[in-house]
């Protein structure tokens, strides 16, 4: 049965391919290893491009997007896709358009013409981990362990060829998720064949 990887199965990971197995005792080096994994988090999650899903309803036109929104995707309400326009276009437009305003420093809100609840289909920043329960959200964890494994190697002073080969094995595991999630999101596409 699978399980999805939790931060103390990655940090042991990290330990198997970097102190045989050992996890450090040195709570600064659990500190930087925390650190590096969620580096490695992010880093999958950009090259994955994760979305992320929610329903919100607008109240005087406007609500505040998630905090872990990078950007949109596809805004929806009953089905039908929402377009989205300029601030500049809004005295053209009908009520299935939808606009988003703000920066992520003070918060980004998704602003529409008509207060109603909308489904959001957004790309996301994901979460760190911060305990060791926390599940990773990159369905292969050792991807994120990889580049985690790289950029400890690159730090140190020893040789670190090993830690090309580490992002390149982070890479391609990557490719492998996108291909899976590409395969799972496909469209069922059938043709017509002439005397068929």
């Amino acid at each position: 049965m699978y399980s999805k990887s939790t931060l103390s199965n990655l940090k042991q990971s990290l330990a198997d391919r970097h102190n045989s197995g050992t996890l450090p005792v040195k709570s600064a080096t659990l500190v930087l290893w925390t650190r590096l994994l969620n580096r490695g988090l992010d880093y999958c999650g950009r090259k994955l491009n994760l979305i992320g899903k929610t329903s919100l309803t607008t109240v005087g036109g406007i609500i505040a997007l998630p905090t872990d929104f990078k950007s949109i995707f596809k805004v929806f309400i009953d089905n039908t896709e929402l377009s989205q326009v300029g601030q500049d276009d809004l005295n053209k437009q009908t009520a299935t358009v939808y606009w988003i305003t703000g920066d992520h420093h003070n918060g980004l809100l998704l602003n529409t013409l008509n207060d109603d609840t909308y489904d959001v289909e957004y790309y996301l920043y994901p979460e760190p981990m911060i305990d060791d329960s926390d599940i990773c959200i990159i369905s292969d964890g050792e991807a994120v362990v990889a580049y985690a494994y790289a950029m400890l190697r690159k730090s140190e002073s020893d040789p670190f060829e090993d830690a090309d080969s580490s992002l390149q094995e982070c890479d391609a595991r990557l490719i492998e998720m996108s291909s899976d999630q590409m395969g799972n999101n496909a469209n069922i596409e059938f043709s017509l064949e002439q005397g068929a």
